[in-house]
């Protein structure tokens, strides 16, 4: 029977410390209610770090000492690591300050000043509602049969169920909008 090579752990071990950072900030999330994204995010990536270190630290004990373990153990994998960390922070991240962004460009569109009116209605849920329908209308995602909406496009379908799925995990509800 082969044996894999340890070069293969080495390489998997910062996707596995990546997973860990996920799901312990899921976790911290579900179950500290009020400590915050950041928070999470924190605990997350200070234990996907551990276990990276743990685990370079036994991958260099249980193999022979080979010069390219060691570059990948103390350089290559702590690099991925921090990157797959950065990129996870990014992607969560993004929808929290997609509606600070917006409403920055509002401000400087309008030099530097956005009335409260004018605020309100650019981001009025009816409006962000209906542009976001033409949208998924005009990209074949729904279509409309009379006075009803139907899906066009189930691609997206099974991508939704997993989002919506990890929410409900996540937030111990079917909705971010629904009371805790």
């Amino acid at each position: 029977m082969p044996t894999i090579a340890p070069e293969w752990f080495h390489m998997a071990s910062a996707p596995a410390a990546l997973a860990v950072m996920v799901l312990v900030q899921a976790l911290v999330m579900r179950f500290q209610r009020g400590g915050g994204l950041y928070r999470s995010l924190g605990a997350g990536f200070v234990a996907g770090l551990a276990l990276l270190v743990a685990l370079q630290a036994w991958l260099l004990a249980a193999f022979p000492a080979v010069a390219d373990r060691w570059v990948l153990a103390l350089a290559v994998n702590p690099a991925i690591f921090l990157l797959l960390a950065y990129v996870f922070f990014n992607f969560v991240n993004v929808g929290f300050v997609s509606i600070r962004i917006r409403i920055f460009e509002e401000c400087r569109i309008r030099g530097g000043f956005v009335s409260i009116e004018e605020l309100g209605a650019a981001y009025d849920d009816r409006l962000v509602k209906t542009a976001r329908l033409e949208r998924l209308t005009r990209q074949g995602h729904i279509a409309t049969d009379g006075a009803r909406w139907r899906l066009a496009d189930r691609r997206y379908v099974p991508v939704a169920r997993v989002v919506f799925g990890l929410k409900k995990i996540v937030l111990r509800r079917e909705s971010e909008f629904d009371c805790p």
